[in-house]
């Protein structure tokens, strides 16, 4: 099987794609960021910098180092669901430059915005939950995260370890993954384009501009031991905050792990219905998780519409519930964090267990 590809488009997106195509003509209203956008993007950089601020200028006390880490590690987070992910989709703005601007943001914190494009945009958004292609669901075998994925003796534990493993996400991204990709052009068994030098020496100045901010500036005003602790402390927050928002929507009972066909190399669904039954909302009604998922609450909206601004996902959702109704199409969605956590727990449960095998004796019988 060389490539694996979508059957031809159904119904369902047509209809849907003219239905929210008149919601915004009618409504006259861009697709992408609006001032909501904006403030919003203004609120967390202040965020940013004036933790980053009290952390290491005015942290004389524990008390004030914990709270400022903690601090730090959410407007981290924030800048991740917020500001780089619509820019990196082009969805932040109508301008391409704002949105390669912005798109920036991610590696002010530490990450690689071209690397997170290749592996997010191309074959996340793609490929969602198709084992080998999907890099979000693949973990190098120390978690099992599809059904198709061969199941090893320590998975039987992986509800033991599961939340630790997730909280070193941001540091494993930071020192390791991007390096790989960099240097062997692969994102897993697919080939990224070639890195031309602007990128690559963006890739490394960036780089060090964040070390630079993060370790050697406070060293100058704090022992080494605890810029490292902290250091420690503020990635493994937002690992944890970052794997775990990633993993409601996709690894829970309710998403489908799709296969292609061996000889044709399709997978079952056309893109759009696909996109559906892998993917799951979450607190759908809760407009603060809203606000500070960046949407991403709203998947199912977001992988129809990338290239919709994140502000217009409770609109669009009602659009998307419709219309899977119309075409008999389940829509997944938890009403709540809770019950989505909740899910992802059963399912990491579901997972660690050991597959019974069929014996051609069992299948005759």
């Amino acid at each position: 099987m060389d490539r694996i590809t979508f059957p031809r488009g159904g119904e369902f997106y047509q209809a849907l794609k003219q239905r929210v195509d008149d919601y915004f003509l009618k409504n006259q209203k861009s697709r992408t960021g609006n001032w909501k956008m904006y403030v919003k993007t203004a609120i967390i950089l202040l965020w940013l910098v004036s933790s980053y601020t009290v952390l290491v200028f005015f942290s004389g006390s524990f008390w004030i180092a914990l709270i400022s880490a903690f601090a730090l590690a959410q407007a981290f987070v924030m800048v991740g669901f917020n500001i780089m992910h619509d820019a990196n989709h082009g969805s932040y703005s109508q301008r391409k430059g704002i949105n390669r601007f912005m798109g920036w943001s991610l590696d002010l914190i530490g990450g690689s915005s071209h690397m997170w494009r290749q592996k997010h945009n191309v074959l996340h958004h793609t490929y969602t939950n198709v084992d080998s292609l999907d890099d979000d669901i693949d973990t190098g075998g120390m978690l099992r995260l599809s059904p198709h994925q061969p199941w090893k003796p320590w998975h039987r534990f992986q509800r033991l370890y599961v939340f630790p493993l997730y909280s070193l996400l941001t540091l494993y991204w930071l020192t390791y993954t991007d390096f790989k990709k960099l240097f062997t052009g692969r994102i897993g068994s697919h080939s990224m384009p070639a890195t031309n030098t602007w990128d690559q020496t963006f890739f490394f100045l960036t780089k060090i501009f964040y070390f630079s901010y993060t370790l050697l500036i406070p060293m100058f005003f704090h022992p080494v031991l605890y810029v490292l602790l902290t250091f420690l402390a503020v990635h493994m927050v937002t690992g944890i905050t970052m794997a775990v928002v990633f993993q409601l929507a996709h690894t829970t009972p309710a998403n489908e792990f799709p296969e292609a066909n061996l000889q044709s190399g399709k997978l079952p669904n056309d893109w759009a219905v696909h996109q559906v039954r892998t993917t799951a909302d979450f607190a759908p009604n809760n407009p603060l998780a809203t606000w500070y998922l960046g949407g991403l609450n709203y998947q199912i909206e977001h992988h129809l519409f990338s290239k919709v601004c994140h502000v217009h996902y409770p609109a669009l959702s009602r659009i998307v519930q419709k219309t899977c109704e119309d075409f008999d199409l389940e829509y997944n969605r938890y009403p709540t964090i809770r019950e989505a956590l909740a899910a992802h727990w059963s399912f990491l449960g579901r997972m660690a267990r050991r597959p019974h095998v069929r014996t051609a004796m069992s299948l005759a019988g």
